[in-house]
């Protein structure tokens, strides 16, 4: 599932990005590889975003540790990162938001039934004339 959901947002983000994957060494790619690893760096590990952009592992670990300079010196890279970031947190947090809701509806069901059980005792205790019953 982890790597569908890496292989899935690298693509939004190329597509938002409007670039082409590539692997070449010409800076608008690299800035984009480094750019989407960094953004999903932030809640996956290294392994399946690097087989998402066909790195290596150790390139996504130097991808995050260069990030902090790439942003202040790197051309276009702040506003590629922008954009990759913005893609990332927006479907991890609509999944998020999903999985809440799910939650919680799952925790009003299983409330709705006690209320249930809880109205129907309280009915019987009603129905019961307390002034017939001897101490």
């Amino acid at each position: 599932m982890k790597e569908y959901l890496v292989e899935e947002l690298t693509s939004k983000a190329y597509n938002a990005l409007d670039i082409p994957r590539n692997k070449s060494r010409i800076t608008k790619y690299a800035q984009t590889r480094a750019a989407i690893a960094v953004a999903l760096n932030k809640h996956f590990s290294h392994r399946p975003i690097a087989s998402a952009l066909g790195v290596d592992r150790s390139t996504v670990s130097y991808y995050r540790s260069k990030h902090d300079i790439n942003l202040k010196h790197w051309g276009d890279y702040d506003r590629i990162y922008n954009i990759a970031e913005d893609v990332v947190d927006e479907k991890i947090y609509s999944a998020i938001k999903l999985e809440n809701i799910k939650i919680v509806t799952k925790e009003i069901e299983r409330l709705e039934v006690k209320l249930k059980y809880l109205r129907i005792k309280k009915k019987d205790l009603e129905d019961t004339n307390p002034s017939s019953l001897i101490f």
